[in-house]
């Protein structure tokens, strides 16, 4: 059966109205319109270096000059946002991101190497309090796991409360209940956890209430046990 002019035009034109939402829809993400999680994500990874955490700088070549210098480290950044790096003295640091100081450190080298390849990580301080082998500070990877983090610390100690550990930031918690995070091996960025948080995991009541019932019920027991005895009713 022939269609009309009529609804040939009206199927053409909802596909118009069609193609055209969908260009606005790839428009809007291609054009600066991205979820505002992702734009949230990026501008927050821009800055890593800060003072008072370090940085994890690994160097692979042959050194075409001083070959017995080794200059792959963990380097703490001072105050004012510099490390110091053998050979190549004080850099500036802090604000660069992961990339940037990747190439600077590799531009420096070039004096030095042939074709120096440089692979940077940031490493965040963090305080583990209370029931772990090992309580201090640590200088950590974000990217590396929270149960390799207590490993770092020596594991939990015998009497650790492993259901009640928590991140304190501030004098306040901020996170709880970090034991699901601990058994699946999440990372640390993941969780939540920041440069300068304390990790604290309480020590474990040793009369919890399943034996403080049992030692009452055998208390019960034994005075039950003593009256009948004394009274000649057993």
């Amino acid at each position: 059966m022939a269609l009309s002019k009529r609804h040939v035009l009206s199927v053409v034109f909802k596909e118009l109205i069609l193609m055209a939402a969908g260009i606005t829809l790839v428009s809007g993400v291609v054009w600066g319109q991205t979820p505002t999680s992702f734009r949230t994500k990026s501008a927050k990874s821009l800055t890593i270096f800060q003072p008072g955490d370090a940085v994890r700088i690994q160097i692979f070549e042959l050194y075409e000059e001083n070959r017995n210098v080794n200059l792959t480290n963990d380097y703490p950044i001072d105050t004012e946002g510099y490390i110091i790096m053998p050979l190549l003295g004080e850099i500036k640091v802090r604000g660069l991101t992961v990339f940037e100081l990747q190439q600077l450190v590799q531009e420096k080298l070039r004096m030095y190497m042939k074709n120096p390849y440089v692979l940077v990580r940031p490493l965040i301080r963090l305080t583990m309090q209370g029931a772990f082998s090992r309580p201090g500070s640590y200088m950590v990877d974000p990217a590396g796991s929270y149960w390799g983090l207590v490993a770092m610390a020596g594991g939990p100690s015998w009497n650790c409360d492993l259901k009640k550990m928590s991140v304190e930031r501030g004098g306040d918690v901020v996170i709880k209940r970090l034991l699901d995070s601990f058994e699946r091996g999440t990372s640390i960025e993941e969780i939540g956890i920041e440069s300068g948080d304390q990790i604290h995991a309480p020590t474990r009541s040793i009369l919890d209430i399943g034996t403080l019932i049992g030692l009452m019920n055998l208390l019960a027991s034994m005075l039950l046990l003593y009256l009948r005895l004394r009274t000649g009713t057993w």
